[in-house]
């Protein structure tokens, strides 16, 4: 039992709580909504929070009612509109106890860029800035969900393509300072890698990868560096599998052939399918 929830809200707060689906929020002195939650039966999740004894499974839950002096909620006609409404008031109040969905514009992306006049060279790019990336003529792939994975993605294409192709740094000065992105380029990158590359962020071929491990057999300097290739391959084939092609059959089932949306957009997308 969770001592602190009825001393906040009244013994008999459950009891005015309906078996109904719906979404709730905890919020704090000074009125804050400091947690927003969904639920398919608000009187038997809110009574779990009731219920909540001093172990580590439920140890969120007792740190949202120490942190809060008073709960709303309200009724929903069925579990997915709460979801939605749920999704909705995140974006809204961004609570301080939520994680999932707060802070949708810290989504990234990764882009990359055809160089017209050099044809031979790739730009590819991380960013959370995905409009100002768009606007240098990048071609961005996102919002994807995982910053860890997306980020390992690019580390794993940043080192891979070194055997395959020359880094330029040089090139990097043009783009200036741009919040939360990285930016590599590299030449004497042969014909078919930005098609390949680009069908990967895509999430609809990941044959990339089946010429990035060809063709590093082929190079004397991978061989020695087996370990940390293999390493970089399993990061990209993680991604692929786990944010490029969930947000490709996102896209398609919406009728979407665009490879970007907005950060703000993509947990609506997935919402509405669910």
């Amino acid at each position: 039992m969770n001592a602190d929830f009825d001393r906040k809200l009244g013994p008999d707060f459950i009891a005015t709580v309906p078996d109904q689906s719906g979404v709730y929020l905890f919020k704090d002195e000074n009125g804050a909504v400091i947690y927003v939650g969904k639920a398919k039966s608000l009187k038997k999740r809110l009574s779990q929070y009731r219920l909540a004894a001093r172990r580590k499974q439920t140890r969120k839950m007792r740190k949202i009612v120490k942190a809060a002096v008073s709960l709303e909620f309200q009724i929903c006609d069925s579990e997915k509109a709460a979801l939605l409404l749920e999704n909705e008031l995140i974006l809204k109040f961004k609570p301080v106890l939520n994680i999932a969905g707060a802070f949708s514009f810290l989504y990234p992306y990764l882009g990359l860029k055809r160089h017209e006049s050099e044809a031979h060279y790739i730009t590819i790019c991380y960013t959370t800035s995905p409009k100002i990336l768009a606007d240098l003529g990048f071609e961005m792939f996102g919002a994807f969900r995982s910053r860890d994975s997306v980020i390992e993605a690019y580390e794993a294409f940043a080192f891979l393509l070194t055997f395959i192709g020359h880094h330029t740094a040089s090139e990097r000065k043009q783009y200036g300072d741009i919040p939360y992105t990285r930016i590599i380029t590299y030449r004497q990158m042969r014909e078919g890698w930005l098609e390949d590359m680009r069908s990967l962020l895509r999430g609809e071929s990941n044959r990339c990868l089946s010429r990035l491990m060809n063709e590093l057999l082929e190079k004397p300097d991978a061989r020695r560096m087996a370990a940390d290739i293999q390493l970089h391959l399993k990061s990209l084939k993680y991604f692929f599998a786990s944010e490029a092609v969930k947000l490709r059959s996102a896209l398609d089932q919406h009728g979407i052939d665009q490879s970007m949306i907005d950060q703000e957009e993509r947990d609506r997308l997935f919402i509405a399918l669910s």
